[in-house]
């Protein structure tokens, strides 16, 4: 049986070691700088993200949504809520452009996006070209796991533009 030499084995486990240290470091950094960072504001406070603030008048879980034309009721999936978020947007900046990212925020940072499908609604929808210095009221639908409904956060109004902390608002 062949002796390997002391230098091939310090080679091997400092080689190794490198290895390990740098996925450390990289799972560290990609921790740090890719899970998005919430930022919770007081109940009722508006939040500025892209030129435009946002306040979030309402939250309302609801079993089946109806159309302001009197159209037949969607109803959410089996297991699944609507929660329905009346929003005031108010446009400070016509150089800043908000694209209306905004998902419910439930535990351990859980999202859920705005629901597929439009509905004929009294409100408008989001609009990227809001009029400056005029506020106008935003209807958003999500469709919530049944279970989650108790342990909602509030609305993330996600700006992938600025490494800030996302903003999350929540009713009076």
């Amino acid at each position: 049986m062949k002796v390997l030499p002391l230098r091939r084995i310090l080679f091997a486990v400092g080689a190794l070691a490198a290895a390990l240290i740098y996925v450390i470091w990289w799972v560290t950094y990609a921790g740090i700088h890719l899970t998005p960072r919430y930022g919770t504001r007081p109940p009722g406070a508006a939040a500025e993200v892209a030129g435009t603030s946002v306040r979030l008048l309402s939250l309302v879980r609801s079993d089946e949504l109806r159309d302001a034309m009197g159209g037949q009721p969607e109803f959410p999936a089996p297991g699944a809520v609507w929660i329905v978020a009346e929003l005031e947007m108010l446009r400070h900046d016509t150089g800043k452009t908000f694209y209306c990212d905004i998902k419910v925020l439930g535990p351990q940072g859980r999202v859920w996006p705005e629901a597929a499908f439009q509905v004929q609604r009294a409100t408008s929808d989001c609009d990227i070209d809001n009029p400056v210095g005029q506020p106008v009221r935003v209807e958003s639908v999500f469709m919530v796991p049944a279970r989650y409904v108790d342990q909602l956060m509030g609305i993330a109004l996600e700006d992938g533009s600025t490494p800030a902390r996302t903003p999350v608002i929540r009713p009076l």
